[in-house]
């Protein structure tokens, strides 16, 4: 018994009771001159060697060095032709060509990265910046060679892995001194649901055996045997989420470009609690730090049903980074029959906003 548990117990049975003396503290009985009424203490010596938190202490005086470089993690949704990769592009040729912040555009600034799985980013760099050296495009997927189909899952995943561990290693080594390499800015993924099918495909084929492959393991008669087996695939996906994570710790811009799906659809059930929403893995969400929503309005005219006027805006369902962007509506393109194309992009992504 300690505490005062044990003084009331002493005081019980009439027993002195010892007041407490810190186990740090001790009375110098050595002191020359003590002043009378007050104690001379001598603070015990730190042993580190008996200290089972040594290291962490060590890391602690260092942490504030490793706090986020970049808070762009972004999701960034819509339909096909709504704007996705556009605001990308747009906001590092911006950074580049020192347009946001003329004072710095000495400054080097690196490559922008597209990871292209639905060949989009690759499109939209070759028709509008086709003279660009620092917009590098990586084609992820591997081809089969003599086999029934076009896709290598296994591959390709390994080669995505390849890519980003490589990005990763570039944007460490970058932050030394007098570094003198390749450089990055940001990395665009181009289809997130096609990354979340390339992990599904290789869980029935390489993880769970029930297919030998891509056509195979698109039959689903053949079910997962047991609920939790998902979770496999949750782990494949998120580990191009723990990468881009170290990229933007490493201070490079991360954007995850997806498109829109139709949930809570429940085959006709549930027709009015459908909700367009990002096509990715369900806890995708939780990880990134924006999701931004790109839309198309058309405007038809009357007699010939024809489009007549786009205007596309970006809404930001979630800005952790910047409160008052929370739920706000930005236009970024307007187009009208007969008229030239009014670009104005989302500044937000290049002037330091987020």
């Amino acid at each position: 018994m300690a505490g005062f548990g044990a003084a009331k117990a002493a005081k019980e049975s009439g027993e002195e009771v010892v007041p407490f003396t810190p186990l740090k503290q001790k009375k110098n009985k050595t002191s020359n001159n003590p002043k009378e009424g007050q104690s001379n203490f001598v603070e015990k010596a730190y042993d580190a060697s008996n200290d089972p938190f040594a290291d962490l202490r060590n890391e602690l005086q260092s942490l504030h060095k490793k706090s986020p470089k970049s808070t762009l993690f972004g999701l960034i949704a819509g339909h096909e032709n709504t704007g996705k990769t556009a605001i990308v592009l747009d906001a590092y040729d911006k950074v580049k060509t020192g347009f946001v912040d003329p004072q710095h555009a000495k400054e080097v600034v690196g490559d922008l990265w597209i990871l292209d799985f639905d060949g989009g980013g690759a499109a939209s760099a070759a028709a509008f910046y086709k003279n660009s050296t620092s917009i590098r495009c990586w084609d992820p997927w591997v081809m089969q060679k003599g086999d029934r189909t076009a896709y290598d899952y296994p591959a390709t995943h390994d080669r995505v892995m390849k890519i980003m561990q490589f990005a990763v290693d570039i944007a460490r080594k970058q932050q030394e001194e007098n570094y003198d390499g390749d450089r990055l800015w940001g990395v665009i993924v181009t289809g997130i649901d096609l990354w979340d099918s390339i992990c599904i495909n290789n869980m029935r084929i390489i993880d769970l055996n029930l297919a030998s492959d891509g056509i195979e393991a698109a039959d689903w008669n053949v079910k997962v045997g047991h609920q939790w087996d998902w979770a496999i695939r949750k782990t494949r996906f998120h580990q191009l989420t723990a990468l881009s994570r170290g990229l933007v710790s490493a201070g490079v811009n991360v954007f995850w470009e997806t498109h829109l799906r139709m949930t809570n659809y429940s085959f006709g059930k549930n027709e009015e609690a459908a909700k367009w929403r990002p096509d990715c893995e369900k806890a995708t969400n939780n990880y990134v730090y924006q999701i931004l929503i790109c839309e198309r309005t058309d405007t038809f005219d009357d007699e010939r049903k024809s489009v007549i006027r786009s205007e596309f805006n970006v809404t930001f369902e979630k800005s952790k980074t910047n409160a008052d962007l929370q739920g706000q509506k930005r236009t970024i393109l307007v187009t009208e029959a007969g008229k030239p194309a009014r670009w104005i992009g989302l500044p937000e992504l290049s002037d330091g906003s987020l």
